[in-house]
């Protein structure tokens, strides 16, 4: 809603924090994978949040189509996409023991 302005004022910096909540969620009950996706997409164009490749890939790989992820990585140089491997693993570990 605060993305695209649907009964409040646009505001991709609070869309940034539903998203994030959303796509924290454990297991992927209801729009967490979309949340990881739309929190991607904002960080790839830098919508609401500081652009962010890294930050954007490891949201695209942590969602279950990963449609997006080539966006992202076709801007990455290995060293950043080595380093978003490496967080995904993180976050895969912190949230498995929820």
């Amino acid at each position: 809603m605060y993305q695209d302005g649907e009964g409040v004022q646009q505001n991709n910096s609070e869309a940034a924090k539903w998203y994030r909540m959303a796509a924290e969620h454990v297991p992927d009950f209801g729009g967490a994978g979309q949340g990881r996706n739309n929190l991607g997409l904002l960080y790839l164009n830098g919508d609401g949040v500081p652009k962010d490749l890294v930050q954007a890939y490891m949201w695209f790989r942590l969602t279950g189509p990963q449609t997006n992820l080539p966006y992202a990585k076709a801007q990455m140089t290995s060293q950043q996409i080595a380093q978003a491997e490496h967080m995904v693993a993180g976050w895969k570990r912190s949230h498995s023991q929820r």
